[in-house]
């Protein structure tokens, strides 16, 4: 546990860097430089972006943490496993290059009714290239116990070349097309900086060992990554489907409201967020080793430790949420109850602690891709039926509705298949002393 206390530390730190940035351009900076139909936009071509990335990324991404334990070897040069690790996406993307132009017709029908999206669609391409090699190379740097870099580049360095390019829209030295060009080499420079970093530590190591590979481990590496391959597009669907099908349903105006209020509400989730770049590595190892023991202590101890600060996080920003939808143009204001909605879904989430994790590192892992599939089943079908009803409201709780049913089988199979479970009398207190330090909160505002 001290490896996750060091670096969740120092991830905490950068996450709070970022999101201070993050603040900065969510409230400040992109609604009052941009319109709301071009911040939908930047929002719809990230969305679509990263579901089109799972597919590509052929399942690697959980697939390094869960098998790079058997291939660590350094005077090996780790067995050839970042060769591996390259490989399979690449497959991917030449996959996928040459099923985009049947792609392309379809996906440009579903949003016939934005020109806005339909002139500047080509823009996903370099974006999943981006993506998908980013991903895969900060995936090995966080089996190596790095996870400290591919924070920087995604939570800093992201956001500060995003700031760049509005202030630089504003005085006029760019225009609109050209902004998405530049933020478009952000996100495409994330690879080659985690690339940087992996030479100069002397871990890029991506001389292939074939001999290492037998049978039975390639059976097991393809068993795995089909099922995580498919989890994770569902895990990206559900995250993303609600901007998708505002996009489509409402337009791109609401969209950005909405990407603005799911952003403040999902401030709360930096504990979740920066354990979660280091407990997988550990969890697999456990598991690897057959120490249930320590998985189920760091089960229940990432439960409360995620959930402590994201009630006091929560609180804040309802004490606060006139103040910051102050900071916001007038047309905004619709954000308020969306981010309420979304900062609950996400104290769920914090409260079930990494049963996700455990169960995508252990030999149950196929369960995982029965439980991601129910979840977007139900997630599509309530946003289909409330956001017509209630809006960017509906999707946002339609959120709230899928996260909670999710967790709860998630809940359930690792208790009754590992005999493990977060839940103890502290998270019982924490949500007592919460809940009483927002009514406190609530009648001192109101005199």
């Amino acid at each position: 546990m001290g490896i996750i206390i060091r670096q969740s530390i120092s991830n905490s730190i950068i996450s709070y860097v970022g999101i201070a940035l993050g603040l900065l351009n969510t409230l400040y900076f992109y609604p009052n430089i941009l319109t709301k139909e071009q911040l939908g936009l930047v929002q719809l071509l990230l969305a679509v972006s990263m579901i089109f990335v799972q597919f590509v990324q052929l399942g690697v991404v959980n697939t390094v943490i869960k098998f790079f334990p058997q291939f660590r070897e350094y005077s090996e040069k780790n067995n050839g496993f970042l060769f591996l690790s390259l490989l399979i996406p690449t497959i991917g993307l030449t996959i996928f290059s040459i099923a985009f132009p049947f792609i392309r017709e379809p996906l440009l029908s579903y949003y016939a009714n934005s020109s806005l999206f339909q002139e500047n669609y080509l823009f996903i391409l370099p974006l999943i290239f981006g993506l998908v090699f980013f991903n895969v190379l900060n995936s090995y740097s966080r089996a190596l116990n790095r996870s400290i870099p591919g924070s920087f580049v995604s939570e800093v360095y992201i956001r500060l070349g995003v700031i760049g390019l509005l202030i630089a829209l504003y005085f006029g030295e760019i225009d609109y097309y050209v902004f998405l060009i530049g933020l478009t080499l952000c996100y495409v420079s994330q690879s080659f900086i985690m690339t940087g970093y992996l030479t100069a530590i002397r871990e890029l190591r991506i001389k292939p060992n074939f001999s290492f590979f037998d049978k039975k481990l390639f059976k097991r590496i393809s068993n795995y990554s089909f099922y995580s391959f498919f989890g994770g597009i569902n895990n990206i669907i559900v995250s993303r489907i609600d901007i998708i099908m505002i996009s489509a349903i409402m337009g791109l105006a609401d969209t950005a409201v909405y990407t603005i209020a799911f952003y403040v509400g999902n401030v709360i989730v930096v504990p979740q967020k920066s354990i979660g770049k280091i407990a997988p590595s550990l969890i697999s190892k456990y598991l690897h080793d057959n120490n249930l023991k320590e998985v189920a202590r760091i089960y229940k101890s990432t439960s409360i430790n995620q959930f402590i600060p994201g009630c006091l996080f929560f609180i804040g920003i309802w004490a606060n949420l006139e103040n910051l939808l102050d900071i916001l143009p007038d047309d905004y204001r619709d954000a308020g109850l969306v981010i309420l909605i979304i900062g609950a879904s996400r104290l769920i989430n914090m409260v079930s602690g990494i049963n996700g994790v455990i169960i995508t590192n252990s030999k149950y892992y196929r369960f995982n891709l029965l439980a991601t599939t129910l979840l977007i089943v139900i997630t599509i079908i309530t946003n289909y039926l409330l956001i017509p009803l209630y809006g960017i409201v509906g999707a946002a709780l339609a959120t709230v509705v899928s996260l909670f049913l999710y967790n709860l089988i998630k809940f359930l199979f690792v208790w009754i298949r590992l005999s493990m479970q977060p839940f103890n009398m502290e998270l019982i207190y924490v949500t007592l002393i919460s809940a009483l330090d927002r009514k406190s909160t609530r009648l001192n505002s109101s005199h």
